[in-house]
């Protein structure tokens, strides 16, 4: 900064108010991005407020450009006068200087730099728009006054809304969020969708991504347009990549406040993938060892990265890293699992074997360890081994103890998900004759876990009724049938199971409809209840509580109706309901795939259980709802005479 200039005097004196002088100014305008004052790629763009002129008498985006930067030039001018009006004019430009601005945060004239930052944090953007769909203007509310905790969040929210209805916001944040950060990391979940394999689609993805970054030129802008013609062609943005990769760890290394190690490591991961998928390997080895050399050894981001790799099937580079870390991957039961299913994965299952036993006998006295070891591995399909630990946690918690009641409640529903029906009913058993026995068990239960007693007695008889179904035992079928509605009306499978009984008595088959009826009712008071209570709640957190519960209901209720019988509009209306107040959600995903499959929409079906499939590839109750829709499906095409609900 030059103290020669008239304010260098005060400046250097550090008076306050005259700091508060230079940032006071006139009230901005609003502006939207994408808007009126956001033109297309390729088009000149009018000063936000102002008429817009004859293409013939408009600026050139050169010449816009070059006044935005004397406009800031002007703002470190000696005369006060001068720089207010330049301040003026900028913020009347609103949008459309915002990329200069930006980059002006940082300008050596400190003076310069504070105006910018003023104006910049000045500019109201409206972040949704009219014709954003329902549920993105829901996920953006307020989304400019919250924490950047909360707008990451929100973020997220949007990357994993259904059919890509988030991708034009995240654009609109990449290009005008003012932390860089949080630009980059909306930019990363924007390239990180679920991409046609078709070129036409990939296209109209390119084309929708160009229209709304237009002509950014900060960082996660230009990742967003050298996205867009990757879509197009592939190879012609490896190199670019990666100088974008290389630019960024620079950018990291020199600038902290800009970047982050986890931003550096997810582009670089993405660029792997890019060359991955171009069958470039040593390519994809070499920007990988970029990434491997940010990991600090720390437990998250080894499990971060052993399962990044897992996913993509790179097993060698599982044991790569191991052998990088290896007292974290002998040390910790997680990390050991990983380890050995990487070998198991490369044929090696007697070594595997052996590593699965000596991951099983760490921690021998926390049983929560081993419960998120057992999920973990649950998660990832190694039923056998998530199975064991689940057992081995039982027997090292006393009985009716937490750990003991979480292992029980985790392990029936793992039994029950790959048909063993019976062995996950005698899990469930044990906590039905302890909680009988014992009071505080049951205040247990419905205390710390949440559960309703009448609830797990159901689902024990659910179970039981499964096995006998399986075993042509109808008698003790019904009979565990009517146990366990009696101690749950409201439960939505064992009431399925009644409905789908073959040949019942009129007798039977009037209650099931009863109680379907009465169910049904209850999810709908229920939706009208956490509805009015999300309205009236006094914070986040409880309106977020609500929401939970919200979607739940709603999912409930779709699941119930769509495997039964009753209002099937209804039933699709209240599974994308849950999906907007839950996107991305699996269980959900499978509850609207069945809703459309009984609308007789078996493409809609094939297509949401087929993403409900990808993002829990190794759930047995997912996986079969989805071959059962594709074979039908297929027969309806072969015999679209005879198609229909099965």
């Amino acid at each position: 900064m030059t103290l020669g200039k008239t304010r260098g005097r005060w400046w250097a004196a550090g008076c306050a108010a005259c700091l508060v002088a230079i940032l006071g100014g006139a009230p901005v305008g609003r502006a939207e991005p994408g808007g009126q004052d956001q033109a297309p790629a390729g088009q000149d763009q009018a000063p936000a407020g102002q008429e817009v002129a004859p293409a013939a008498a408009r600026p050139s985006q050169a010449e816009l450009d070059r006044r935005v930067q004397e406009l800031i030039t002007q703002l470190g001018a000696a005369q006060y006068a001068s720089r207010e009006r330049a301040q003026a004019e900028l913020q009347q430009m609103g949008l459309a200087a915002f990329d200069a601005l930006l980059g002006a945060q940082q300008h050596e004239d400190i003076e310069i730099a504070l105006r910018a930052r003023y104006l910049l944090r000045s500019l109201q953007v409206d972040w949704a728009h009219e014709t954003d769909p329902p549920e993105v203007k829901r996920v953006l509310k307020s989304y400019g006054e919250q924490s950047d905790a909360e707008r990451l969040n929100r973020m997220v929210k949007l990357s994993k809304l259904t059919d890509q209805q988030g991708l034009d916001a995240l654009c609109r944040l990449a290009r005008f969020e003012t932390s860089d950060v949080l630009s980059k990391q909306a930019a990363l979940l924007v390239m990180s969708q679920v991409v046609a394999d078709d070129a036409a689609a990939r296209g109209r993805l390119a084309d929708q991504i160009d229209r709304s970054v237009g002509l950014s030129k900060r960082s996660a802008g230009l990742w967003l347009l050298t996205y867009a013609r990757t879509l197009r062609e592939p190879d012609s943005a490896v190199a670019t990549w990666r100088t974008l990769s290389r630019d960024e760890q620079e950018t990291l290394a020199q600038y902290p406040d800009k970047s982050s190690r986890t931003i550096v490591r997810d582009l670089l991961r993405w660029n792997a993938d890019l060359l991955f998928r171009l069958e470039r390997p040593e390519s994809a080895a070499e920007v990988l060892g970029d990434a491997l050399g940010l990991l600090d050894g720390s437990r998250e981001e080894l499990l971060d990265m052993a399962d990044w790799l897992m996913v993509r099937s790179k097993w060698s580079l599982v044991e790569q890293v191991a052998g990088r870390f290896p007292d974290p991957f002998s040390q910790d039961a997680q990390l050991a699992y990983r380890l050995a299913e990487a070998m198991l994965k490369q044929g090696r299952q007697a070594e595997a074997d052996q590593a699965a036993e000596r991951a099983g006998k760490l921690n021998p006295e926390d049983a929560d360890e081993h419960i998120l070891a057992a999920y973990s591995l649950q998660e990832r399909g190694m039923t056998a081994w998530a199975e064991a630990e689940y057992r081995r946690a039982i027997e090292m918690s006393a009985p009716g103890a937490l750990e003991d009641l979480r292992s029980r409640f985790l392990l029936s529903e793992l039994l029950h998900d790959h048909g063993k029906e019976l062995d996950a009913a005698k899990v469930l058993e044990d906590v039905v004759q302890r909680m009988d026995s014992d009071e505080a068990v049951m205040q247990r239960i419905r205390a710390r876990l949440g559960r309703d007693p009448g609830g797990i007695r159901s689902r024990m008889h659910h179970f039981y009724a499964l096995h006998h179904l399986a075993s042509n035992e109808r008698a003790k079928q019904l009979e565990h049938l009517s146990k366990g509605i009696e101690q749950d009306p409201t439960d939505a499978d064992l009431l399925i199971a009644m409905y789908r009984v073959p040949d019942p008595e009129p007798a039977f088959r009037q209650k099931t409809l009863d109680y379907i009826g009465q169910a049904t009712q209850k999810f709908r008071q229920q939706i009208v209840d956490y509805e009015q209570q999300a309205d009236q709640a006094p914070q986040e957190e409880f309106r977020a509580w609500a929401y939970r519960q919200l979607a739940m209901a709603h999912n409930q209720l779709a699941w119930l109706v769509a495997n039964t019988t009753g209002d099937y509009d209804e039933a699709l209306r209240s599974s994308q309901r849950s999906l907007e107040l839950r996107p991305g959600e699996a269980g959900y995903l499978d509850t609207l795939g069945r809703c459309f499959y009984a609308k007789g929409d078996l493409e809609s079906a094939v297509k949401y259980q087929a993403e409900a499939v990808r993002l829990e590839p190794h759930s047995g109750q997912i996986v079969r709802q989805l071959e059962m829709f594709r074979k039908a499906l297929e027969n309806s095409r072969q015999n679209p005479a005879g198609s229909g609900k099965q």
